[in-house]
């Protein structure tokens, strides 16, 4: 193999891989397998849960877990993340784990209520994961300046814009947050991000 292969699941959590490989420059290949696929046994050999996305590096070895992939592109690439060692790389890894902890589960709980509890608790679930998620989005148009990590476009930002495509009220998540909205837009002008979310198979992305 001589470059990146992503096993992807369409307007998924492998978006976050392709705007960063696009970002720094550097050829991939994709693939969507059918769902069935990612549950056979040797699928699971290396991924335990099954989960997506997936990177198979150049010389063969595969990284799973979407904040393991992010760490291998940023250490491996420059200008997606802060020096490590710096105060600022430690607010980007802040955010970073505020993300992935926080507003990634709270989304997941939206969409897929079913995990938590049973249909009688479906509202209370999504009731909960949206108050949950509304207090971390008020402290991210504090902080944010214009970026996550002050003048510093990261890893993070494009994280948290993959995030905020899946949110069930876009209308709700950007109203009295003009930063955030500010920073959505931009993230989603980037020619890197158009081309990925263009060549995404059509009837699966979100809007």
């Amino acid at each position: 193999m001589s470059r990146y292969h992503i096993v992807g699941r369409a307007g998924a959590g492998s978006l976050i891989v392709e705007f960063l490989l696009r970002e720094v420059g550097v050829a991939y290949d994709i693939s969507f397998p059918d769902p069935a696929a990612v549950k056979q046994a040797d699928f699971h050999a290396a991924n335990p849960l099954g989960r997506i996305p997936v990177l198979i590096c150049p010389d063969g070895h595969q990284v799973f877990e979407t904040m393991a992939i992010i760490a291998h592109i940023t250490s491996r690439f420059d200008g997606l993340a802060p020096p490590a060692g710096t105060a600022l790389y430690d607010r980007y890894n802040q955010f970073m784990a505020l993300l992935a902890t926080s507003v990634y589960p709270a989304y997941h709980r939206q969409h897929h209520c079913y995990y938590y509890g049973d249909e009688a608790a479906y509202e209370s679930i999504r009731a909960c994961a949206r108050a949950e998620q509304a207090l971390v989005f008020d402290y991210l148009e504090a902080e944010l300046a214009p970026y996550l990590c002050g003048d510093q476009l990261t890893a993070a930002d494009f994280y948290l814009y993959m995030l905020s495509r899946w949110d069930v009220d876009k209308t709700a998540m950007r109203a009295g947050r003009p930063k955030l909205n500010a920073l959505l837009d931009e993230i989603r002008a980037r020619p890197t991000v158009d081309a990925v979310l263009a060549a995404q198979p059509k009837r699966k992305v979100k809007a």
